[in-house]
């Protein structure tokens, strides 16, 4: 089966089939929660919808969307929260995801945003005020690495290999540390580059550890962001593992 190559797409349509605007996000995706039934108090909002497509394996990288490079249920989940936190909405329900293909393959992934009535809302406004816990959780972690997940559409991201040796199996984005210098022991494995209109530094640097923990590097090293035409343009070395 052969599909098209699209970059990671997320939709929202109202209920009535009216397009919904994006805002600024009302809730972080950490927390918005996800449940596979409306809980008692809340309304239905929003269906959305989210899909990317990816091909597996050890490849060059020509400036296709990160959304694509790192094509996976949990990406195009936080994209859904994301969505749904712009919407106010603190809830998705009835999150489907279908996974289609082998080599390249395509997930679309669907949910109902959900929001609070009046009593539910001034029941959470009133648990707001209890100390936080004392360490953040894996996905507040993903909060302050990938402030804006919906940027996974317009980030386009690069690797061009360098070197000889096999190609190492990939890894997450947060087995991949950044250094300030490639170390003299260490072999290149290539370099990756991260471009985006708009984004933040930030959500650049978070790209090129993406992307290089795809192609299996450990790391990533010398990283220097700099302007180009009208993008943000950051690049850097990905060290190759010592041994896999």
């Amino acid at each position: 089966m052969h599909f098209g190559w699209f970059p990671l797409l997320l939709v929202a349509t109202a209920c009535s089939g009216h397009g919904a605007a994006h805002s600024a996000p009302q809730y972080r995706p950490s927390d918005v929660r996800e449940l596979a039934a409306l809980p008692p108090g809340y309304e239905k909002a929003e269906s959305l919808s989210a899909q990317c497509t990816g091909l597996r394996g050890f490849r060059v990288i020509d400036d296709e969307a990160l959304g694509n490079v790192d094509c996976n249920v949990a990406r195009l989940s936080r994209a859904l929260r994301s969505r749904a936190g712009e919407l106010a909405a603190d809830v998705i329900v009835g999150k489907r995801c279908r996974v289609r293909g082998g080599e390249r393959f395509r997930i679309r992934c669907s949910a109902q945003a959900a929001t609070a009535g009046g009593r539910v809302k001034s029941q959470a406004k009133s648990a707001s005020g209890q100390p936080s816990l004392p360490a953040p959780s894996a996905e507040q972690v993903l909060d302050l690495d990938e402030p804006q997940p919906l940027e996974s559409a317009e980030i386009r991201v690069s690797f061009a290999p360098r070197g000889s040796g096999g190609a190492p199996p990939p890894r997450s984005y947060d087995r991949v540390a950044e250094l300030q210098y490639l170390p003299v022991s260490r072999a290149e494995l290539g370099q990756v580059s991260a471009r985006c209109e708009g984004c933040a530094e930030l959500s650049l640097r978070h790209a090129l550890r993406v992307t290089a923990g795809s192609v299996g590097a450990t790391d990533v090293a010398a990283v220097r962001c700099f302007q180009d035409d009208a993008s943000v343009r950051c690049v850097a070395t990905a060290a190759r593992p010592w041994s896999f």
